[in-house]
């Protein structure tokens, strides 16, 4: 990857290159747009083939990010923390000095858990940085919250209901792939809403959990493509909406929590061209970063009315593409970059402020 081509072309302010050799710790802090404020966004862990998947998948997210807030509407702008797992790694003194980086940004990028961090991760990060917050199963059903409100989107628009139905859920079957935090809260809404719920996990204990709680069907991961579902509800890693999948698939919804499902934009056309609803990642996973901004940076706790207000943006974004003929992701794109400054000088960057100990946020 030639790094400077690929930043100049989506407009990324800063990428940190993070090494320790003394912990282990290697990884990138990845800051996209902070004209609007703050860069946010969360940490993630995993087992990186090398560091340029760890880089793609941080400049990916990072990007997405600012695309969340923009639509959103919120002061602050997109980053991303990525950090390669290894066997030989010393994870308390990795956690410690990521802390130690994040911290020495005064601000500049705040975050929360993403996947692969844990409860133990959070409490030594808390040690060294004031910059990281919104944790908890608070953050997971403000998500969770969000994605049920664009499914509930997507379902009005292909009922052609003028306004928000009171509950378009009864009898329709969704498919969860993944039923972590967030997609056990999404089918836990879905089978009180009275859907008909199916589940796959890598993990078979969570998805046999979810058998029990929710009276799911349990699927194999590689079968839930291809389930009888109305809705397909992405939950897990991203890129899981390929051309292969999209020829299995037999729903005609996707929304679900998971950062970037489409493994290439271009593939919005195809879901275009079968008559699939895509309701665009960013827009519909916003609600923790809607709740955390809230609280980071305005001391406001209760947003729930914020967060499903998610419903009227995926609403817009769905009429905008039946006019325009243009795939829901390019749409959403567009309305995000627009929101965007286009032309930004270095006095529009955000730089942080000295003794500002507000919290992070989790996406």
């Amino acid at each position: 990857m030639k790094l400077l081509e690929a930043m100049r072309a989506y407009d990324y302010e800063q990428v940190i290159v993070l090494n320790n050799n003394a912990s282990g710790l290697r990884g990138f802090i990845v800051i996209h747009d902070t004209t609007r404020g703050p860069a946010l966004g969360g940490i993630r862990v995993r087992p990186y083939a090398d560091e340029e998947e760890a880089l793609t998948d941080g400049l990916r997210l990072a990007r997405a990010m600012s695309y969340k807030a923009a639509m959103a509407d919120l002061p602050c702008g997109g980053g991303k923390a990525v950090v390669i797992e290894s066997s030989d790694w010393d994870r308390e003194q990795a956690m410690r000095t990521l802390g130690r980086f994040i911290e020495s940004l005064r601000g500049r990028f705040r975050t929360g858990r993403d996947l692969g961090v844990t409860e133990e991760d959070l409490r030594i990060l808390r040690e060294e940085t004031h910059y990281v917050g919104c944790e908890g199963v608070e953050s997971d059903e403000y998500t969770a919250l969000g994605v049920i409100e664009g499914m509930r989107a997507c379902l009005d628009h292909l009922a052609g209901a003028a306004e928000p139905s009171a509950n378009p859920f009864s009898g329709i079957t969704v498919a969860v792939q993944g039923v972590g935090r967030v997609g056990w809260a999404i089918a836990r809404r879905l089978s009180e809403a009275g859907a008909r719920v199916i589940v796959a996990d890598v993990d078979e204990r969570r998805a046999r959990a979810a058998e029990r709680a929710f009276a799911a069907q349990v699927v194999s991961p590689e079968m839930i493509y291809e389930a009888p579902a109305d809705v397909f509800c992405p939950c897990a890693v991203g890129g899981v909406i390929t051309e292969r999948t999209i020829a299995l698939l037999r729903a005609r919804v996707i929304a679900g929590s998971a950062n970037n499902v489409l493994a290439d934009d271009a593939l919005g056309w195809m879901l275009w061209e079968r008559g699939v609803l895509y309701a665009p990642d960013y827009v519909i996973n916003a609600g923790a970063l809607i709740h955390g901004a809230n609280v980071s940076l305005k001391g406001k706790r209760e947003n729930e009315a914020e967060v499903r207000r998610i419903y009227e943006r995926v609403r817009e974004i769905l009429m905008l593409a039946e006019q325009q003929r243009m795939p829901t992701n390019l749409v959403a794109d567009h309305l995000a970059e627009s929101r965007l400054k286009a032309a930004k000088t270095y006095r529009d960057l955000f730089w942080g402020e000295a003794g500002d100990v507000s919290g992070g946020c989790c996406a």
